[in-house]
């Protein structure tokens, strides 16, 4: 009796069923998410304003700042009480057209507009409460951070004759030169022109981010990379996006021929949601930790926190789930913990007030 044809039934069943869930499982967005998450510890709503909230960073242990793209920036408690306001209302200020980039050293806090302007002021003022603002036009600011003096920009940072010469894409400055000095880190391998970070500036595909040692990471998101940098500005270590599960986004070089529908917010919503984004940088101590976003088949946005370690990446997913199309985080880490903000910051420009609501997510990685 030929027994081969008995065993072969439950075996091809068993190739059919792994074929079958290997399929439903890459129609669900390919790997399975991951088994270890963030604990949420508190959530709180963003007091509402007339503008959507675009950035956050720990102010103290039991307060943030928090910016809106056209009502500033304050710094609220975990109470819920609005403690003082350090940016006033665009109206009020003048010279800038959005609070996009928010970031806070112990000696200042800088603001930047996507568009041509960076603005900077001490933290600590005197005893007449008066304070220096400067600002420097700055044609475009794709994301900052400031760690002491010094500034990092990923950008344009002067207008010049010609489009991005050398094609830079980052720069390190500081603010006691009033960021004339700043000096190239990262140049998009395109060269002149920098033909795949520009055609894709006008929205936030990427980060930078100081972390606790004067160390940073740059991560422009339209080009391949996740870059580390020594605190002399010495590139020490890079990771591909696929490594990161982020895209490299190859649509970039072809935007100018539909220029005028990417930046609609239809054209816009379709791009971001076509792919996995880096919505920022967390400065762990254990190492960068690049909070990747994804959009679903069931119409809503999920992140991942990829925390770059020495030894291999490490992978937690993050209990939030954003109901907006163009719902985003921003973040900041200190003492452990990690403050998030959600909001559709991916609609800052918006008048809609669907979009003006906004949470504060206090987390921490697990047996921290």
């Amino acid at each position: 009796m030929d027994r081969s044809a008995g065993t072969r039934r439950p075996l091809s069943r068993l190739v059919i069923a792994c074929l079958l869930a290997m399929l439903v499982g890459s129609l669900r967005g390919g790997a399975e998410p991951p088994s270890r998450s963030l604990v949420l510890l508190r959530q709180l709503p963003v007091p509402e304003a007339r503008s959507v909230p675009t950035d956050i960073r720990w102010a103290s242990d039991d307060s943030v700042f928090v910016s809106w793209d056209r009502d500033g920036v304050a710094e609220l408690g975990f109470d819920g009480t609005k403690r003082r306001a350090l940016v006033p209302n665009l109206k009020t200020l003048g010279g800038i057209q959005h609070y996009g980039q928010l970031a806070v050293s112990p000696r200042a806090l800088i603001v930047a507009s996507p568009n041509w302007t960076v603005a900077w002021r001490p933290l600590k003022v005197n005893p007449r409460r008066e304070f220096l603002f400067q600002k420097k036009e700055v044609p475009h600011t794709n994301d900052l951070d400031i760690a002491g003096d010094r500034v990092l920009l990923m950008g344009i940072h002067k207008r010049e004759e010609t489009f991005m010469p050398r094609g830079e894409v980052a720069w390190l400055g500081t603010l006691s030169a009033r960021l004339e000095d700043f000096k190239p880190v990262l140049r998009d391998a395109g060269g002149p022109g920098a033909p795949s970070f520009s055609k894709c500036r006008v929205h936030s595909l990427g980060a930078v981010r100081f972390l606790g040692d004067g160390s940073f990471v740059v991560a422009p998101g339209s080009l391949d990379g996740i870059h580390l940098y020594n605190v002399r500005g010495q590139k020490v270590r890079s990771w591909t996006n696929a490594q990161a599960g982020l895209d490299t986004h190859p649509d970039c070089p072809k935007i100018r021929d539909e220029h005028k529908e990417y930046i609609s917010l239809a054209g816009w919503t379709r791009f971001l949601n076509g792919h996995h984004v880096l919505d920022d940088i967390l400065p762990l101590p254990q190492g960068p930790g690049l909070l990747v976003r994804s959009w679903g088949t069931d119409g809503q946005a999920r992140w991942t926190l990829k925390v770059l370690r020495p030894e291999g990446i490490e992978e937690y997913a993050v209990p939030a789930v954003g109901r907006r199309s163009m719902d985003r985080l921003r973040g900041d880490v200190r003492n452990g913990r990690i403050v998030l903000l959600l909001s559709a910051s991916g609609a800052s420009w918006s008048d809609d007030r669907a979009h003006y609501g906004a949470q504060i997510l206090l987390m921490e990685l697990p047996n921290a």
